[in-house]
């Protein structure tokens, strides 16, 4: 999300619009901590939260990046980075991402990554995948599937965009058109209508843009499993 914010928010306030969307979808909270495995696991999964979620793992990715995981005996790694509204934020995760992947496919050569970003985690997700004089040609070819939600630099222009989103709208601060071309078809870019971050939010909104049904729609509209049935699809196949 935007780092530049005009409208203050709680974390205890998020807390509850996630919480809230937990009950709903009858989801438990996630559980998983940040892991780095010692070997080199056939699947790699990365989840990279949104703004405030904890750092153990995000309510919303992390029953997915699980369930991934445990169906490919792989591992799970919840990115470490703030997820705050410093400015810096989602600078810090980009770097920490880039450094994962560049780390992990030197040593894991033969290592197959998925990487997950809600919100900010989108927007940290997109920054690495679309600066390759940072990405290495070597990590690059190793990530096999990408599934964002809730981008902020959503482009409604995009083929590998999914879900119920206003095809007149952008996100907050769209990603120039083509920006990820190289892994369109590893990528799914989800964005729910009504979702103003993704969706015709006002930038200078900043993070009210967040705290709208739309943004949270993803524990219920079924996007989650979608995306599951996709990467499957890809980790077969590649």
């Amino acid at each position: 999300m935007r780092e530049q914010l005009r409208h203050p928010i709680s974390l205890r306030r998020f807390a509850g619009v996630a919480a809230a969307a937990l009950a709903v979808a009858g989801l438990p909270a996630a559980t998983a901590h940040a892991e780095v495995a010692e070997g080199c696991d056939d699947v790699r999964v990365i989840s990279i939260r949104g703004t405030f979620e904890p750092q153990f793992g995000s309510l919303l990715l992390t029953p997915l990046a699980t369930r991934i995981a445990q169906e490919h005996g792989g591992s799970v790694t919840e990115l470490p980075y703030p997820a705050s509204r410093d400015a810096d934020s989602s600078a810090k995760g980009a770097e920490a991402l880039t450094s994962l992947l560049n780390t992990a496919a030197a040593r894991c050569p033969g290592q197959r990554f998925v990487v997950l970003g809600y919100s900010q985690g989108a927007r940290v997700t997109g920054e690495v995948l679309s600066a390759r004089n940072r990405l290495s040609d070597k990590a690059a070819a190793q990530v096999s599937a990408v599934a964002m939600f809730g981008n902020p630099n959503f482009n409604n222009a995009e083929p590998y965009n999914r879900g119920s989103f206003d095809p007149a709208l952008t996100g907050v601060q769209p990603r120039p058109a083509g920006a990820l071309a190289q892994f369109a078809d590893r990528l799914r870019d989800y964005c729910a209508a009504g979702d103003r971050v993704c969706n015709g939010g006002d930038p200078a909104a900043g993070f009210s843009n967040a705290l709208t049904p739309g943004h949270v729609a993803y524990f219920v509209d079924g996007t989650r499993d979608q995306a599951a049935t996709f990467i499957e699809e890809r980790l077969r196949s590649h």
